[in-house]
């Protein structure tokens, strides 16, 4: 499978469900390439396409991810996780996620030093979904912004310890200059992990 069907199928994850146009667009290729990539998905039965209409226009199809495809992320990984999570005692696993996370922050700061809030929050969402996050930016009013993660790499660590999160967030906090709280959490059952960023005040 190409990088392309796999960046595709990231995308309805993320979505929930996308038209051609949608696709085609967050994919910056055409509709007809992008359908190209729909079909070979379709055909290896990872995706679904229904037929709706919306308003007064013809009906588009609309593409989501189908059943077979939750086996197609990376899950090996959670039982290697826990494992050593159940081995390394509290205080050092807490200590490598701040390791980590100051790690991070000396590979993000020089690509945010000198944007704006937005083009901070933008490109820390964009480096965040470098390492497997799936991450978007939405406005959330009043002059803050809200980073959504759909895809915690290690979502049963988080909900076992905490620790990732907690560095992570202290590690936003950091490279942003602004407030971050926490508004939902994956462990919990929510769709995304979102954190709330405005300026200090």
């Amino acid at each position: 499978m190409g990088t392309r069907q796999e960046d595709i199928l990231f995308y309805l994850k993320a979505q929930g469900s996308a038209t051609l146009a949608e696709v085609a667009t967050a994919m910056a290729i055409t509709k007809q390439g992008a359908l190209r990539h729909l079909a070979a998905l379709e055909e290896s039965g990872l995706v679904t396409a229904t037929s709706r209409k919306a308003g007064r226009g013809r009906p588009a199809h609309v593409y989501e991810l189908a059943a077979k495809a939750g086996d197609h992320f990376p899950q090996g990984h959670r039982a290697l996780a826990n494992e050593l999570v159940s081995f390394i005692p509290a205080a050092e696993l807490k200590t490598f996620f701040k390791r980590r996370a100051r790690a991070l922050e000396t590979e993000y700061g020089g690509r945010v030093r000198g944007l704006s809030l937005e083009g901070r929050v933008r490109e820390v969402a964009r480096l965040a979904t470098e390492h497997g996050h799936m991450a978007e930016v939405e406005a959330a009013g009043d002059g803050a912004y809200a980073i959504k993660q759909h895809n915690c790499p290690i979502a049963d660590v988080a909900g076992l310890t905490g620790h990732p999160c907690q560095a992570e967030q202290e590690l936003y906090r950091r490279l942003l200059g602004a407030n971050v709280k926490r508004d939902s959490w994956i462990p919990d059952g929510n769709a995304s992990c979102t954190y709330l960023i405005k300026e200090k005040g």
